[in-house]
């Protein structure tokens, strides 16, 4: 899920920025300090995407920079458990399958894409279904459920995907269930 978040702090303006455009300024320092990082509560940064500064500051004694309020908008990547993404499959590998959901990958691992006993065809780059012949491979788009996210120290969101659930795996597969469910 995607949210718009609406911030207020304080910024620091260091010397060689004087004379520049504040709210310019402004903007550059916020997205070193936010932009692609993982921030507890808020999830993913993608970006800052505005900053509104005031223009009376502040100086901290022994200290050259000026201090500044700042009001913020910044765009995050929230994963949240339970929640149905569709994607495509970036890698597949005997571990299970890595899925673009977005500015991240999810992983399904080989126990969680379906109830068949999957194969991985090294030569081929595919998982194939031991009864079903089913065919999963780089490329395709599939419908998966988030299961668990894991966002320690700030770094990329690892997220783990199910597709074992009706409605759920590759699109192919899901529309040959809609047309049997429907005769």
């Amino acid at each position: 899920m995607f949210k718009l978040i609406k911030a207020k702090g304080i910024i620091r303006i260091p010397p060689e920025y004087f004379g520049q455009p504040l709210d310019e300024i402004a903007l550059q320092i916020l997205r070193q300090e936010y932009q692609e990082k993982m921030i507890k509560d808020l999830g993913l940064v993608l970006a800052v995407l505005d900053a509104k500064v005031s223009e009376e500051g502040y100086i901290i004694f022994g200290d050259g920079a000026t201090y500044h309020e700042v009001s913020f908008e910044m765009l995050a990547f929230v994963p949240i458990i339970q929640e149905v993404v569709e994607g495509e499959v970036n890698q597949v590998d005997n571990y299970g399958v890595y899925v673009n959901i977005g500015p991240v990958d999810g992983l399904a691992h080989i126990s969680q894409i379906t109830d068949d006993n999957l194969k991985f065809d090294q030569n081929r780059g595919i998982l194939i279904g031991e009864r079903s012949k089913k065919i999963i491979q780089k490329g395709d788009r599939v419908r998966a459920r988030i299961i668990s996210v894991s966002t320690s120290g700030g770094r990329m969101p690892r997220i783990a995907l199910t597709m074992k659930q009706p409605y759920l795996g590759k699109i192919e597969w899901i529309t040959q269930e809609l047309t049997k469910a429907s005769k």
